[in-house]
């Protein structure tokens, strides 16, 4: 279940992106590899639907992507 609160703006939420499945495909795709290899794969997705986000925005927006699933 995702958390709904805000982190900060630009950071977005998995219902404001369609490209939400295909992050976190690829990031669980990649569990094998290290963790940082795993979540750069899918800011690289991200990044690939969204290049008008800032970096750090993306950086958030993905992990909190893939953190919401320890979080709660």
């Amino acid at each position: 279940m995702p958390c709904n609160i805000p982190v900060k703006k630009g950071v977005k939420t998995p219902s404001d992106c369609k490209c939400y499945s295909a992050v976190m495909r690829t990031y669980k795709a990649m569990q094998s590899e290290p963790p940082h290899v795993a979540r750069e794969a899918a800011l690289r997705v991200y990044c690939y639907h969204h290049p008008e986000d800032a970096k750090s925005d993306a950086c958030l927006t993905v992990e909190r992507w893939i953190s919401a699933e320890h979080i709660h």
